[in-house]
Parts: structure tokens; C-alpha cells; sequence
């Protein structure tokens, strides 16, 4: 497994929780969230090692931002 680093604090971080059986506790993953404004997009890195890190597009980065910013992005 490869461990991303950035080179300043992230914009967001998030804990999703997510359940994959009712009779087990749900699992917690943290998200870092970086904004790469100039490049129109996001990079996210997770403590899930099945996951590790990935990027969002324009498009899908302004739904990020309305989700954890509440507000609209143009």
C-alpha cells in the first residue's frame, strides 16, 4: 500500500460510516479533501486501504463543494 502525502493541510475532512451488515457495527473511514483550484478539480485520500486515494472531475467536484460546503459553486 502506498501512503499519499500532500504538501498542505486539506480543505475538508469528512468521516463517512458506512454499514455493510446490520448485525455488525458500521465501519468509519476519514476522507482528506484537497481543492485543486487552478486545475478544476478535487483529490481525495482515505485511511480505507481498499480505497487509497482518487481525483474528481470539474463537474463532480462543484457537487462536492455544494454537498460539504452548503453553498452553490458556478
Amino acid at each position: 500500500m502506498v501512503k499519499m502525502e500532500m504538501a498542505r493541510k486539506p480543505d475538508i475532512k469528512a468521516t463517512l460510516f458506512y454499514t455493510f451488515d446490520e448485525n455488525m457495527p458500521e465501519k468509519l473511514y476519514e476522507y482528506k479533501i484537497w481543492f485543486n483550484e487552478n486545475a478544476g478539480t478535487a483529490t481525495i485520500i482515505s485511511n480505507n486501504e481498499n480505497a487509497s486515494y482518487g481525483e474528481l472531475d470539474k463537474d463532480n467536484l462543484k457537487a462536492l463543494k455544494k454537498i460539504f460546503l452548503n453553498k452553490r459553486v458556478i
